[in-house]
């Protein structure tokens, strides 16, 4: 910082461009009072000038306020004085005043000025502010030193400006490049960067600018590397976190390693970093692996790595592996399990479909006084939903709220799928309900449940009608919506609310895509081998779908070869429009369900897919 003994900048050869050197500024409160100053005049820029010199900013700012108000003119040392006590204060308005007075007064301006307040913004987070002065430099025909631009970037990373952040940073790139007088930033600079952009990758952060941040903290890394930078034990912390955030994994381990090829002994913090990344992947072993070394060189593990590791067991499907880790956790006694373990652990429950496993452990934190959330509840009844525990999800949706906690549209939805799957519309239907008297908005694949539902319960009429008040409750009803009313409709063999979906499609501009034309076409079909319709009616649909430009897939061919089976000479017909043989087709169907070892699923929850294939 200015004033204390900072190396100041020479001149930059650069159209008269110049920085002047800090000292020589200091320099300036050696000359005493300038000529034709009053007895009081002279003693109160005495006065001023000295307490710059010991240090004493409060004393400068006071005094200088005193100057001002008795209309005497800034000078050069009263006027560095001000602006460096305002550094040290954080008063960014005095500064930027004085900023003003000296070039009224026609006292060069200097980066070192322009550096002091900036400073005095970053202390405020005053980042609009210290924009604006880079911006005023620049229209100076002045450089900004790295001090400068680091006070810009911790300012614009306080106040979340993720945005402006990647421009200083751009700012910096510049100056580095600078053909003829390149700015040489140090260590230190570096640093500071990668600090102001992780800015970007905190918990109040999007998802999207949390990696974008973590992005541009490896891009500098590498520069400072390339800059041949003595990477310091922040700069590599910096650099696995970032690749934490980005899963990057194999990354991780290799900076872990050059970390302590380095002569860095890692701790806590590098530790859970490098896990973190690697159980984002899964790599369940590795984590493990680094726990051990961990306990090896005699750094404790938190609950950090212990969370983690059961992140890398649950995305490894290891249930077993997490709950020993968290019998490791308890047999310690050192670090105890947090609600982000218990989340952790409930998630790899869900991932094994242990649904009683979940009810034990919400019932071992309820024992503990572990603090619930709606997280929890949220994971016990995914779990529970996907085992078709229907009675479970409802006793602890109950249990929930009776707790004061609020289901998210997620939870409801699973306890949607439960009820589809045990064919109970009703319950159904009584939680969207529920949904809408706690301000819960469905969305569409709730929705696209609740069409299972009515599926299942061989409610059809209803579908239609579903589908066409949707947009009135505020959801409009996407491509996977109609695909699912349109195959239970073909099922169904109600031929006009098929077309009558397909006419609604166009209407609010859904375009009818290949899966739909399966849809219709596999439901059709299904209705053919029940006795429903006629043949001519999926053979239809398949004329329009290669009218639009669709090619029958694999489902399709099955669907109309297994349709078309008790009339030989159809299905000759059909394997000369479809350009195959049935006993190929069938025969390729048979080995895919082979493989797979069943019958080809269920209908799935409609949160993202869309409908399986029939058969």
């Amino acid at each position: 910082a200015p004033g204390r003994g900072r190396v100041g900048f020479e001149s930059q050869g650069m159209g008269g461009f110049r920085r002047s050197p800090a000292d020589e500024l200091d320099a300036l409160w050696q000359d005493g009072p300038p000529p034709g100053l009053s007895m009081e005049g002279a003693d109160l820029h005495s006065a001023i000038t000295e307490a710059a010199i010991s240090g004493d900013h409060q004393k400068v700012l006071t005094l200088s306020s005193k100057w001002r108000r008795r209309g005497f003119a800034v000078d050069a040392p009263v006027a560095w004085a001000t602006v460096k006590a305002c550094a040290a204060r954080g008063v960014w308005e005095v500064g930027a005043a004085m900023l003003n007075d000296m070039e009224e007064a026609g006292i060069e301006l200097t980066p070192n000025h322009y550096e002091c307040v900036l400073r005095a913004c970053d202390r405020k987070e005053r980042w609009q502010e210290s924009l604006a002065l880079l911006s005023r430099m620049s229209e100076a025909g002045l450089r900004p030193s790295a001090t400068a631009l680091e006070s810009a970037l911790r300012c614009c990373s306080k106040a979340g400006q993720i945005e402006m952040v990647i421009a200083v940073s751009d700012r910096l790139r510049a100056e580095v490049a600078h053909p003829t007088a390149p700015l040489r930033p140090s260590m230190r600079t570096y640093n500071t960067v990668m600090r102001a952009l992780a800015g970007g990758t905190g918990p109040g952060r999007q998802d999207p600018e949390r990696k974008r941040g973590a992005v541009a903290v490896l891009q500098v890394f590498d520069e400072a590397r390339a800059a041949q930078m003595p990477l310091d034990d922040a700069a590599y912390k910096h650099a696995l976190r970032a690749c934490d955030l980005l899963g990057k994994s194999d990354r991780a381990q290799d900076l872990f390693t050059e970390y302590r090829a380095n002569g860095f002994v890692p701790d806590v913090l590098a530790y859970s970093n490098v896990m973190s990344a690697c159980a984002r992947t899964g790599r369940v072993g590795h984590v493990l692996k680094l726990l051990q070394e961990m306990r090896a060189e005699g750094v404790q593990p938190n609950a950090f790595c212990y969370n983690s590791a059961m992140v890398a067991a649950t995305k490894a499907n290891r249930l077993p592996t997490a709950l020993q880790l968290m019998r490791q956790m308890e047999e310690e006694a050192v670090v105890a399990p947090t609600k982000h373990t218990y989340a952790a652990l409930l998630r790899a429950c869900s991932g094994a479909g242990d649904w009683r496993t979940a009810i034990q452990i919400l019932r071992r934190m309820e024992r503990l006084g572990v603090e619930f959330d709606s997280v929890h509840y949220g994971l016990a009844i995914n779990t529970c939903s996907r085992a078709g525990i229907t009675s479970k999800v409802m006793s602890l949706l109950n249990e929930m709220q009776g707790r004061g906690l609020h289901p998210d549209v997620a939870t409801f939805t699973n306890g949607l799928s439960a009820c589809a799957q045990e064919n109970q519309l009703n319950r159904a239907l009584s939680l969207i309900e529920r949904m809408y008297s706690v301000e819960v908005a469905p969305d569409v694949a709730t929705y696209n449940v609740l069409l299972q539902a009515c599926d299942r319960a061989g409610k059809y009429a209803e579908m239609v009608g579903l589908i066409e008040s949707m947009p009135k409750l505020g959801v409009e009803p996407n491509v996977i919506n109609y695909n699912t009313a349109l195959r239970s409709l073909g099922r169904a063999a109600d031929v006009p609310a098929v077309r009558k979906l397909f006419s609604l499609m166009g209407k609010r501009g859904v375009t009818p895509d290949q899966s739909s034309y399966r849809a219709a076409i596999n439901g059709t079909c299904e209705a053919v081998i029940a006795g429903q319709l006629p043949l001519n009616v999926p053979v239809g649909l398949l004329d329009e779908m290669q009218s639009q430009g669709f090619a029958p897939d694999q489902a399709v061919r099955v669907a109309l070869m297994t349709a078309s089976a008790p009339d030989r000479e159809r299905q000759a017909w059909l394997e000369g429009v479809l350009g195959c043989k049935a006993v190929d087709v069938l025969r390729a169907e048979q080995r895919t369900v082979t493989m797979w070892g069943g019958s080809g699923g269920g209908r799935g929850r409609g949160r993202g897919t869309a409908p399986p294939r029939g058969r």
